[in-house]
């Protein structure tokens, strides 16, 4: 028999000339994600903009969902793998439902979640191209979190991803105090995107922005 010998493993083997494959480079990405804390909650914004390498190819992304009743998730990097990011919470929520014990993961507890997902994939060399803010407001207390595809982790008062690091951060640094209102934060976040969208030739004009704040939802 041809098959004499051949053990089960080397049957079910990938070809040699066809080996498994990770993601070596994103292919369609969003840029910068940016978050801010102001009294009273937390705010994230993003654009619209999903780019095919340097071609703005979908106008319309959104990059900000919510995680949970007071979190919210902003992604700046490669969109299926953002995706991808979302269906493993979707499952932790379902769970999370099905043992219906009147308890809910905090921000905090996400973000912990999400970094240990991402240094995990670094680890086996297929890692998820993002870099994802994580902001909540729970019990009095605002929280922004933010994991990148290494793995690497912090929180703070204000952060941006992508170019925003480099032309937003400097502006929110100079502008943001821990009394502002929601207005002053929206201000702030907006004056940092349209920062980014003179500097950055893959940013939209158009963009987005979530709350996590006490209370019942408002638009």
């Amino acid at each position: 028999s041809a098959l004499a010998g051949v053990s089960v493993a080397a049957m079910f083997a990938p070809p040699v000339d066809d080996p498994t494959k990770n993601t070596l480079r994103p292919t369609v990405t969003g840029t910068s994600a940016m978050g801010i804390k102001y009294k009273g909650g937390v705010m994230l914004a993003t654009d619209t903009i999903a780019c095919y390498g340097s071609w703005i190819r979908y106008k319309d992304v959104q990059r900000i969902h919510q995680i949970s009743n007071d979190s919210v998730l902003a992604m700046n990097g490669e969109m299926s793998d953002f995706q991808k990011v979302l269906e493993m919470l979707e499952q932790k929520r379902v769970h999370e439902y099905c043992v219906d014990d009147g308890s809910t993961q905090t921000s905090a507890e996400l973000h912990s979640y999400l970094t240990r997902v991402m240094y995990n994939k670094r680890c086996k060399f297929d890692p998820l191209w993002n870099m994802l803010l994580v902001g909540g407001f729970r019990n009095g207390e605002g929280y922004l979190g933010y994991s990148d595809l290494y793995g690497s982790h912090f929180t703070d008062d204000y952060m941006a991803t992508g170019l925003g690091m480099y032309m937003a951060l400097p502006l929110m640094r100079n502008q943001w105090t821990p009394d502002m209102t929601e207005a002053q934060a929206r201000k702030l976040l907006e004056d940092a995107l349209k920062l980014c969208y003179y500097r950055d030739t893959r940013a939209s004009n158009k963009e987005r922005a979530a709350h996590a704040r006490p209370g019942p939802p408002r638009p």
